[in-house]
């Protein structure tokens, strides 16, 4: 039989402030569970393109070209997250590019994508590949890799850019380092990955040791749309209609331990079923309208437009529409499955 405590709260209290004294802690001593949920902050969010596209191209007023300016950027703050992050693991910021105007070449910590949105000209180049970018393409920047971006065409460009930063940070290992040098020099050929990994279902075979790019880093859009078109003909994700994931080629797994990409269609007249995921998402309409409902709070989107999904909404998708829409979600799916944390779940 259990002996049941006689100490009076006044004892109580002065053993507790030696136990502080000590550097410890009694969670017992707290009314609740000795492990006590954690609700999340991140908050259900819509940003508009219709308000960013202004703001951002002002922001040319106040950074000029030659400034030293790292990157031209607005960042998708979530008002729920103290770090003013678009979820508690992913952040996402729209980026413009002047004609002629280099972002300087740097490596980081955290693993980094862009998905390309507005203007011809824009380049990527990630340790001498240099990746001409055209609306709708993805290209990855995998933690250390360095990597400059350049606008050589006559007009703006705009792109979004995805990072793992938020977990790096948690993580106490985040760092930027900048490159002696504002641009890479580039190898005589460019998209060197995509020629070595761009056929789907093939891989060159290399002896150990052989230099060169080690997976796909440039995603095209052609080729993602045309899949996503074809995977319509044949079945639909009855909670998220037609969806395709990006992978690396070379392993079939998600493009970074920590974040997964996505590209689904909602055709006309759709409407999914509600679900429930333990992982949070950021969504980019790349074009069409239609709406989400999270936790029973309706959100209309249209092309540009950026939204959340936070950890464990209910939320489904609808397309009330005569044409498709396209949506490019970024999700921390990967880094909660291999944590065996990601769960998921239909709801009624």
């Amino acid at each position: 039989m259990a002996r049941q405590a006689t100490r009076s709260a006044e004892e109580l209290e002065r053993y507790l402030a030696l136990v502080q004294d000590a550097g410890l802690d009694a969670p017992w001593a707290r009314p609740g569970p000795l492990i006590q949920s954690k609700q999340t902050r991140v908050q259900p969010c819509l940003w508009r393109w219709a308000e960013i596209e202004p703001l951002l191209r002002r922001s040319a007023e106040f950074i000029a070209p030659g400034q030293g300016t790292e990157r031209r950027i607005l960042r998708l703050a979530n008002p729920g997250v103290p770090e003013r992050t678009s979820t508690h693991t992913l952040s996402v910021a729209v980026q413009y590019l002047l004609p002629g105007e280099v972002a300087p070449a740097h490596r980081h910590s955290p693993n980094a994508l862009r998905f390309m949105m507005r203007g011809q000209g824009a380049y990527t180049t990630v340790e001498g590949d240099k990746c001409l970018m055209k609306p709708g393409d993805l290209v990855l920047t995998p933690t250390p890799m360095l990597h400059d971006h350049g606008n050589e065409g006559s007009e703006p460009v705009i792109w979004f850019d995805g990072l793992d930063s938020p977990i790096v940070r948690y993580l106490e290992v985040l760092s930027q380092e900048r490159h002696s040098e504002d641009r890479q020099r580039v190898g005589q050929l460019i998209g060197v990955s995509e020629r070595c990994f761009g056929a789907a279902g093939l891989r060159p075979v290399r002896p150990s040791g052989t230099l060169g790019p080690e997976r796909l880093i440039h995603y095209r859009w052609q080729t993602a749309y045309g899949a996503l078109l074809q995977l319509a003909e044949v079945e639909a994700n009855p909670f998220d209609d037609v969806i395709l994931e990006y992978v690396d080629p070379t392993t079939g797994h998600s493009i970074f331990p920590t974040m997964g990409c996505y590209l689904q269609m909602l055709r006309p007249g759709v409407q999914t079923r509600a679900h429930r995921q333990t992982s949070s998402a950021v969504y980019h309409v790349v074009r069409g309208a239609g709406c989400t409902v999270i936790d029973g709070v309706r959100h209309e989107w249209k092309t540009g437009d950026f939204f959340v999904v936070p950890p464990s909404a209910r939320h489904e998708h609808a397309n009330q529409e005569t044409d498709p829409a396209i949506l490019f979600s970024l999700q921390d799916v990967p880094l909660l499955r291999a944590l065996g944390l990601y769960r998921e779940e239909e709801q009624a």
